[in-house]
C-alpha cells in the first residue's frame, strides 16, 4: 500500500481491514459469529440511522451505555463512522453520575444497552434515549469524510476524587495508539482475544488492536471465572488487570488457561509474586505489560521476555513514545533518579473537554503530557514506576510511595494483592496503611502482615495499621478504587489492626 493510499484515520483503517477479509470472524459472543463484512455493515446501517432518521450531525456528542455485547462495537463504530463523537459511559454508576456526566459531554442522546431500568428512565426524563437492540437501519446515502484531527471519543475519568474530565480522543490518537498497540504486543489475524474488561475503557487497549490486525474477539458480558476459562479454550489471548489475573490462578481450571498464547495487562502494579505464580502455573503463557493512561494511551510496553528478566520494569517506551523523568521544576533527571514521567506521543489526548486551564496544566511547553506518575530509567533504559504523586503519602513531612509498601506486602507468600493509602494522624499528619487480600485457603492475620512489612521496610515507611479482607473495592475495570478503600477505613467499614 503507497503511503498516499495508508489510511489515516481509525474507521478507515478498519473499514480496509473489513473489505479485506469480510469473510473472516470479527466478533464472537451471545450465540452469534459476525463477519468483518457483516460488523462494518451494522456499524454504517446505525451511521446512516444516526444522520438521516434522527438528524444527529458532524460533531454531535452521543453516549453510550451498556455491557459488553457485539451490539455495543457496531454502535460505537457505527457512532465513529457518523463522524459523530462516542462517549462511553461507566454502566456501573447510578442514575445520579451517569446524568452529572452526560451533562459535562453536553451528550445529544444516549445509546442504551443492557442497563439498569432507573438509569434508563432517569436519563429519559431529559435526554432522547434509543435503545442498543432497536436501532434500525438507516437510510443509505452520504456519510462525512473524517481526518485525523477529527474528535472521535471523549474518555471519561472516574472522577473518584472529583469532578469527572473528559478526555478527548481524535480519530487519528486512536488509530495511533491501535497501531503501536500492535507493534508492541502480539497482535495478529490468527487471534482469538477473550474480551471481557468493560468495553467502556477497554476499547484501546483490546478492542482496536485486535480489529486493526483482522483478529477475532470472543466478547463476554464481564468477568466470570469459570466462564473466562470456558472461552480460553477456544481462545489464543485475553486482556486483564493484575487484579484480575489473581482471581483467574485462583478460582479458573489452570487446563483450560494453559492453551492461551499470551496475555496482557496494565492498570494497575504488577507484584512480581503474582507475575511468578503465573509463571509457575502456566509457564508456557506468555505475559505482556503496557503502561499508557487515559490522555496518552500508549506508553511503554514490556514484553514476556523483557518481564522475565527483570519482572518489576513496566518495559521500554513505545517507539513514538518520548518518554522523560523530570524534577519539581521541569527539567530532565539525567542520573537515573526517580522524578514525574512526561511522554510526547501522537496518542495523546486533543485535551480536556471545555477545560483549557487544566489542559495546559498537563502540558509542558515542548508538548510533552506530564502523567502524574514517579518513574526511574536504568541503565538499558528500562521504566520503573515508584508511585503516584497524587498518591503520595507526606508522613513527617518524609513522602512514601504507597507501591514500595505494596510490593514488599505482595512478597508476604499468603497475600494475594494489597493496597496502600494514607489516612490521618495526629502526630505525622499522616499514615500509610495496608489492607490484603490472602490467597485461596490460607490463615493470614493482620499481624503478621505488620511484622512482614516491619523487617523488610524503613522505620518512617512502615504501615502504622493492616487489615485483611476477602476482596478489594475495585473499580468497573478491576483496578483497586483507593478512595473508596479509604473512606471505608474512615467510616469503620475496614477495622485496622494498629501496629504496637
Amino acid at each position: 500500500m503507497s503511503a498516499a493510499r495508508t489510511p489515516q484515520t481509525l474507521v478507515a483503517w478498519i473499514a480496509a481491514v473489513a473489505r479485506a477479509q469480510s469473510s473472516w470472524p470479527a466478533v464472537i459472543g451471545d450465540g452469534v459469529v459476525w463477519t468483518y463484512g457483516e460488523l462494518w455493515e451494522r456499524a454504517g446501517n446505525i451511521s446512516q440511522h444516526l444522520t438521516k432518521d434522527l438528524g444527529l450531525a458532524q460533531g454531535d456528542r452521543v453516549a453510550l451505555l451498556g455491557a459488553n455485547e457485539p451490539a455495543y462495537l457496531a454502535a460505537y463504530f457505527g457512532i465513529m463512522r457518523a463522524g459523530c463523537v462516542v462517549v462511553p459511559i461507566n454502566a456501573m454508576l447510578d442514575a445520579g453520575a451517569t446524568r452529572e456526566q452526560l451533562a459535562l459531554v453536553e451528550a445529544s442522546g444516549l445509546i442504551a444497552g443492557k442497563v439498569d431500568g432507573e438509569v434508563r428512565e432517569t436519563i429519559a426524563e431529559e435526554l432522547p434515549v434509543w435503545s442498543l437492540d432497536k436501532l434500525p437501519a438507516g437510510r443509505s446515502g452520504y456519510l462525512p469524510r473524517l481526518g485525523p484531527s477529527s474528535p472521535a471519543c471523549i474518555l471519561l475519568t472516574s472522577g473518584s476524587t472529583g469532578r469527572p474530565k473528559g478526555v478527548v480522543h481524535s480519530q487519528g490518537t486512536l488509530l495511533h495508539a491501535a497501531l503501536q498497540m500492535a507493534a508492541g504486543l502480539p497482535f495478529g489475524p490468527r487471534d482469538r482475544n477473550v474480551a471481557f474488561l468493560p468495553f467502556y475503557a477497554s476499547v484501546p487497549e483490546q478492542v482496536l488492536p485486535t480489529l486493526c490486525t483482522g483478529g477475532a474477539l470472543d466478547v463476554l458480558p464481564g468477568f466470570d471465572a469459570e466462564r473466562v476459562a470456558r472461552a480460553a479454550r477456544e481462545a489464543t489471548a485475553l486482556n486483564a488487570v493484575p487484579t484480575v489475573m489473581a482471581r483467574l490462578l485462583d478460582q479458573a481450571p489452570h487446563e483450560d488457561l494453559a492453551g492461551l498464547h499470551w496475555v496482557s495487562f496494565a492498570s494497575e502494579p504488577m507484584p512480581v509474586s503474582l507475575l511468578e505464580r503465573w509463571w509457575d502455573a502456566l509457564p508456557d503463557v506468555e505475559t505482556h505489560q503496557f503502561y499508557g493512561m487515559t490522555e496518552l494511551l500508549t506508553i511503554t510496553a514490556a514484553s514476556d521476555r523483557l518481564l522475565r528478566q527483570v519482572p518489576s520494569s513496566v518495559g521500554v517506551p513505545f517507539p513514538s513514545s518520548g518518554l522523560i523523568a523530570i524534577d519539581e521544576k521541569g527539567g530532565e533527571i539525567l542520573d537515573g533518579g526517580a522524578g514525574e514521567l512526561a511522554c510526547k506521543s501522537p496518542s495523546k489526548m486533543l485535551g480536556y473537554l471545555g477545560d483549557p486551564e487544566a489542559t495546559a496544566s498537563a502540558r509542558m511547553p515542548d508538548g510533552a503530557m506530564r502523567t502524574g506518575d514517579i518513574g526511574r530509567f536504568d541503565e538499558d533504559g528500562r521504566v520503573y514506576l515508584t508511585g503516584r504523586l497524587k498518591d503520595l503519602i507526606i508522613s513527617g513531612g518524609l513522602n512514601i510511595a504507597p507501591a514500595e509498601i505494596e510490593a514488599v506486602a505482595c512478597r508476604h507468600p499468603a497475600v494475594t494483592t494489597a493496597a496502600v493509602v494514607g489516612i490521618p494522624d495526629e502526630r505525622w499528619g499522616e499514615t500509610p496503611v495496608v489492607v490484603v487480600v490472602p490467597a485461596n485457603g490460607s490463615e493470614l492475620d493482620a499481624t503478621a502482615i505488620l511484622e512482614h512489612c516491619r523487617r523488610d521496610l524503613a522505620s518512617f515507611k512502615r504501615p502504622s495499621g493492616a487489615a485483611v479482607v476477602e476482596e478489594l473495592p475495585s473499580t468497573g475495570i478491576g483496578k483497586s478504587a483507593k478512595a473508596v478503600i479509604r473512606q471505608q477505613i474512615l467510616d469503620g467499614e475496614i477495622e485496622l489492626v494498629r501496629a504496637n
